[in-house]
């Protein structure tokens, strides 16, 4: 029975928080950034030969994933905040 309260705390507080939607915000803004930075730094100088774009792939992925996770951060603490405040 605890186990389920404690559920149910968690989930109210995740929706509280708007924790999905920061992260849909924050992995949007971090895929259009993404897609930018590639486009910029490797496709575009793709034709003066820089090498292997799988490299450049593998460090997209990896902007992707650390921008949108700390966009996501910084929503979810921010929406923290005001919820604290309004306490």
């Amino acid at each position: 029975m605890s186990n389920d309260r404690a559920e149910s705390g968690r989930a109210r507080f995740l929706d509280a928080l708007n924790v999905r939607k920061h992260a849909l915000q924050g992995f949007v803004f971090a895929t259009v950034v993404t897609i930018v930075v590639f486009a910029t730094f490797v496709g575009l100088p793709s034709e003066a030969g820089f090498g292997s774009s799988v490299w450049y792939v593998g460090l997209a992925l990896s902007l992707l994933l650390a921008l949108g996770a700390l966009v996501t951060t910084i929503l979810v603490a921010l929406r923290a905040r005001r919820l604290a405040k309004d306490l």
